[in-house]
């Protein structure tokens, strides 16, 4: 198996949403992409490397040495030989990412550009599930500040009515607002106002109590075979905030054969757009079923480290993995 060169760059919807000449990543960002580096060892095998953007702490040392792989920092893969041997694998692909592959010499083979954007749009996950008739009654796609109240009235009369209001590129919770009732006003409508006023299309979904988040990851391979790599079992507090993964927990056989043939039909969809490579499939169960599809992502997920996490340690016991 060719060797990888991993890099972490969590910035990857942002990137997408900037555009390729736009973007400036966030200081945030370096420092989450610093702190999420290390959970990469998860999938990394002996002989990989991982690309750090600074030099790595002592344990993060140490836990890479015992696993076989490399750290190395910028100016070093820079100046390393053997980089043509490895694969660039970043978190996602982008076009700073395409560049910084080819910085460091090592072999860039990602997907289309164009492609990556249109299948991480929330705008085309949405319209997979209009396709495969399984749409969450009252969602709507809205252009307008109008088409969005509007739509909002319609599905949430109720004062106590809960909705959530999204951006194409939004993840983990950023880029988006939650709110009650038919009214929309002060900072969501604020919010929304200013997302119209840059051409941005949003996603308006009523509110679903979670009973339990399952997040399927799979790999498309290039000649279009799913390779399913397993069911992740995210935890989230009351706004929906991912908290971290329950592993070891027991998923039904009917409800796990299900989540499959979903995941299935999205890695043949993604594939028919022109995409290969990782990604991961979000379903929620509620207080009146399943809804199969709340989200994709097509690039890696904290669910793929959280399954490797759960197969090294084998827990005989549901185990909280924490997101640090």
């Amino acid at each position: 198996m060719t060797p990888r060169l991993w890099h972490m760059n969590a910035d990857f919807e942002t990137e997408l949403a900037a555009g390729a000449h736009a973007y400036r990543r966030p200081q945030a960002f370096v420092s989450i992409n610093r702190r999420l580096a290390p959970h990469l060892l998860w999938l990394a095998v002996e002989g990989d490397a991982l690309l750090v953007e600074e030099r790595p702490s002592e344990s993060f040392q140490s836990d890479a040495a015992r696993r076989g792989v490399e750290l190395l920092t910028l100016d070093a893969a820079q100046h390393e030989q053997h980089q043509a041997d490895r694969i660039f694998t970043p978190w996602g692909w982008t076009p700073r990412m395409v560049a910084l592959g080819g910085q460091v010499g090592a072999s860039v083979l990602p997907v289309p550009l164009e492609v990556v954007r249109r299948v991480n749009s929330k705008l085309w996950s949405h319209a997979l599930e209009q396709e495969l008739g399984i749409e969450m009654g009252g969602a709507r796609i809205a252009a307008s500040f109008e088409e969005l109240a509007e739509a909002l009235a319609h599905a949430c009369p109720r004062v106590d009515d809960k909705w959530v209001i999204k951006s194409p590129f939004g993840f983990a919770a950023r880029e988006r607002v939650l709110g009650r009732g038919a009214r929309l006003e002060g900072a969501q409508a604020t919010w929304a106002r200013r997302q119209f006023a840059v051409g941005a299309t949003l996603i308006f979904q009523p509110w679903l109590e979670r009973v339990r988040e399952y997040g399927v990851t799979f790999e498309i391979i290039s000649g279009g075979e799913i390779n399913l790599i397993g069911i992740s079992d995210l935890q989230t507090n009351g706004a929906g905030t991912g908290t971290g993964y329950l592993l070891g927990r027991k998923i039904d056989s009917g409800r796990r054969a299900g989540l499959e043939r979903m995941a299935r039909a999205v890695g043949a969809r993604l594939f028919q757009e022109g995409y290969t490579g990782p990604a991961g499939m979000d379903a929620l169960e509620h207080a009146s079923g399943l809804h199969p599809l709340l989200e994709i992502n097509a690039r890696y997920t904290m669910g793929f480290v959280a399954l490797a996490i759960e197969r090294a340690l084998k827990p005989r016991t549901p185990t909280l993995w924490e997101l640090k």
